[in-house]
């Protein structure tokens, strides 16, 4: 078994392999059992997950992200085609919502390989 330390995995792999949802230590057993929920520990390595909680910060740069690039291209298309209030709503807060889930378990992927990388397993 090798040994892994945070010092000297580099910063972007440790991401890379958090957001596609993989151990940030090892890169091979899987982060997540579901949506969101991460597994206790690494099957490959032995990481213990559990001391590595991201509570809200995933679900708050999620939002942040998508409302910083969704907005602009909202107030663009008001702007331009001047929909009704109904279809815009109709439109826009699905089209939210789905980004938003759709992007969450990659961020809490990334975000938790970041407290690894950090140290926030100690």
């Amino acid at each position: 078994m090798q040994n892994y330390t945070p010092h000297i995995t580099p910063w972007p792999k440790t991401l890379i392999r958090g957001f596609f949802r993989y151990c940030p230590r090892c890169g091979e057993g899987r982060l997540f059992k579901g949506y969101l929920t991460p597994h206790s520990k690494c099957s490959a390595c032995s990481l213990n997950f559990e001391l590595l909680n991201a509570d809200d910060g995933p679900a708050y740069i999620t939002m942040g992200l998508v409302c910083l690039f969704l907005i602009p291209f909202f107030f663009i298309a008001q702007a331009r085609y001047e929909p009704p209030f109904a279809l815009a709503l109709l439109i826009s807060l699905p089209l939210t919502l789905i980004i938003i889930l759709g992007l969450l378990p990659f961020i809490k992927g990334a975000f938790i390989a970041a407290l690894w990388k950090s140290g926030g397993d100690n």
